[in-house]
């Protein structure tokens, strides 16, 4: 005995009787698709709905409620998006009332969003929170529960970003008539379905896919490659091995592909892999078939039996249980149901997410925040310049400079400059991945930067935060380059004069080993004060022509040892006194001459005078 359909369609408050047909269309991953038929030749019949009246229809909330039993009721809401009249042939045609699931108010349009140290479930929650819960109750119920250092949403609806995360991650994501499930649920209806009673037509098929891979990703922090390979092997049903099996025999060789999300260690490249590969294996056995029990929902877990005869008796044997991905429920005017279906195995932690598009991001403006990477290793944090509801700002990003490395004395060779705090900057993304974002440089704005003096552009600068400046200038007039500090000591290589100018307005230090310095045309030396020069060992000077030293006051020359001087001639010349005092004095010469100008000349001895000659001594 067929049994009898409760079915209930409301719009808003008014209670649809009279329907060609109802047809409703749920999946994973996708909005739902309901269509609601009229027969446009029956109007003016009581009950039925006139073309005027599906006007009001758009934009309003469709419930639909049906089982073969009050307690078994499947429900649905969803929202009326379109009203269509269908002719064809001269005839009156069908009115065609057609809508989405509410998930469609989570699809408005591409977004932006950042979001810093946060678990899928928190953004979840963040990127849905200003869809109200009476329009579309959102559950998050994420399996990865730890945090993720750091996402974007790139141009994408919210509905796109969180099928995307879906996939990534490989979460559930599913509506299931009356809310929006990402992550698995709790709790999974359960129904029974036996071949030949509920279900009319059935293909049960098993292939063959790539399953083994191995993702790899730089971790920068670490400077080290993070590697998984997954193993191949997925416990399960004997059919389910079989075609694990027979999918590595195949497909032998493991195919290699970066990470598409952030990993920080191996355990997050570990449990990506496994996910992978859990999600490539729920591939390989499903079931696709035709019934007509209304219990069956989306995301439920139906167990197909089946009478096989045996010998002299027929005996239930079960197919398998298996989680319904997909349902066509059909409705038609005299209230007979049937569905179409597909579902994979139970045992599915884990789905392969195909309808899901990846940002393609172009460089982007940010400001830096921050400057003081706590490792040490030359990074920022930056805020996009974004207006959106949730612009957090990002994690711990690399600088691209010129020349990076370490040298033979260690690190930071290169052009070491890390971009200062306000500063706008450029970013990029390491192979067009948005999970990678990367500094690429800054760039001036209006408030940052005045040209209007370098009309001809020959000015060239290296200007620090406090205002130490490098200057290289190719003007003609003035070409040469200058290192001025924020005091003005100023080191000035004069290109156009041939000239290098020091100015320090301090002091000024020269520290070496060995020093030379030659001259090839005259020095000059200017002291204001004093000068002193410290010799450790000897001190040599070579004059090739006149040396002469002029004291505006007294002279000393002073040797712990002798002093000795040589030359052809001497003369002395003193306008006063002239002393000498000495313990032994020795005067030799081949002929001496001492003469008294104008006084007296004494000779005296504290004992003897002597005079003595080889020849004779005269005194008079």
């Amino acid at each position: 005995m067929e049994k009898k359909l409760i079915a209930e369609i409301n719009i808003e408050d008014k209670e649809i009787t009279h329907f060609a047909s109802f047809s409703l269309t749920q999946a994973f991953n996708e909005h739902h698709y309901f269509e609601l038929r009229f027969n446009h030749d029956q109007m003016g019949a009581p009950g039925l709905i006139s073309l005027d009246d599906s006007r009001d229809f758009v934009g309003k909330t469709l419930t639909a409620s049906f089982g073969h039993s009050p307690e078994g009721m499947q429900n649905f809401v969803g929202l009326v998006s379109k009203v269509e009249l269908s002719q064809s042939h001269g005839y009156h045609g069908v009115l065609i009332v057609s809508g989405y699931s509410p998930t469609i108010l989570i699809d408005r349009g591409p977004d932006l969003g950042s979001y810093l140290d946060k678990d899928l479930n928190e953004i979840v929650k963040l990127a849905t929170k200003d869809t109200p819960a009476n329009d579309l109750k959102v559950v998050a119920n994420a399996a990865r529960r730890t945090s993720i250092d750091y996402i974007i949403q790139y141009r994408e609806s919210d509905f796109a970003f969180l099928n995307r995360l879906s996939a990534e991650y490989h979460e559930w994501f599913f509506y299931d008539g009356k809310q929006l499930n990402f992550g698995k649920p709790n709790t999974q209806k359960e129904i029974s379905l036996f071949y030949g009673r509920d279900v009319q037509e059935m293909q049960y098929a098993m292939e063959i896919a790539p399953i083994k891979n191995k993702r790899f990703s730089y971790n920068p922090k670490q400077n080290e490659m993070l590697l998984s390979e997954s193993t191949g092997k997925v416990d399960g049903t004997p059919d389910l091995s079989h075609a694990v099996k027979a999918s590595n025999l195949t497909f032998s060789k493991t195919f290699n592909q970066p990470s598409l999300i952030r990993v920080d260690n191996n355990n997050d490249i570990k449990n990506l892999v496994e996910n992978e590969e859990k999600a490539n294996t729920s591939e390989l056995l499903k079931v696709t078939a035709r019934g007509d029990n209304a219990g069956l929902s989306i995301g439920s877990i139906a167990e197909i039996t089946m009478s096989l005869r045996k010998e002299l008796a027929f005996t239930t044997e079960s197919l398998g249980k298996f989680l319904i991905t997909g349902i066509k429920h059909h409705i038609d005017e005299n209230g007979k149901y049937h569905n179409n279906f597909e579902g994979k195995i139970a045992t599915t932690e884990r789905l392969l997410v195909k309808n899901f598009e990846k940002p393609q991001p172009d460089m982007q403006l940010a400001d830096v925040i921050d400057n003081n990477d706590p490792q040490g290793q030359g990074r920022i944090k930056v805020k996009f310049k974004w207006e959106c509801l949730t612009n957090d700002v990002t994690e711990w990003l690399r600088v691209v400079t010129p020349s990076a490395g370490v040298g033979d004395r260690g690190n930071n060779r290169g052009y070491f400059a890390i971009p200062e705090i306000d500063d706008q900057v450029m970013i990029a993304f390491e192979e067009g991945n948005i999970a990678r974002p990367v500094v690429m440089g800054s760039v001036y704005h209006s408030s940052s930067v005045d040209s209007s003096p370098l009309i001809q552009n020959h000015l060239k600068s290296i200007i620090t935060r406090s205002g130490h400046l490098i200057e290289f200038d190719d003007n003609q007039e003035t070409q040469g380059i200058k290192i001025t500090d924020i005091h003005s000591n100023i080191i000035h290589i004069d290109t156009k004069g041939n000239n290098i100018t020091i100015t320090a307005l301090e002091n000024m230090t020269l520290n070496c080993k060995n020093m030379q310095i030659n001259v090839q045309e005259n020095m000059d030396v200017s002291v204001g004060q004093d000068q002193s020069v410290s010799i450790g060992n000897n001190q040599t000077t070579t004059v090739n022509k006149d040396i002469g030293t002029t004291a505006g006051n007294n002279y000393s020359l002073s040797a712990t040892g002798d002093i000795q001087e040589t030359s052809d001639k001497r003369s002395e010349f003193v306008t006063k006194d002239f002393i000498r005092q000495s313990e032994t004095s020795n005067e030799l010469a081949s002929e001496i001459t001492m003469f008294s100008q104008k006084e007296n000349m004494s000779l005296q001895s504290g004992k003897t005078v002597e005079i003595n000659s080889a020849e004779k001594s005269k005194l008079f």
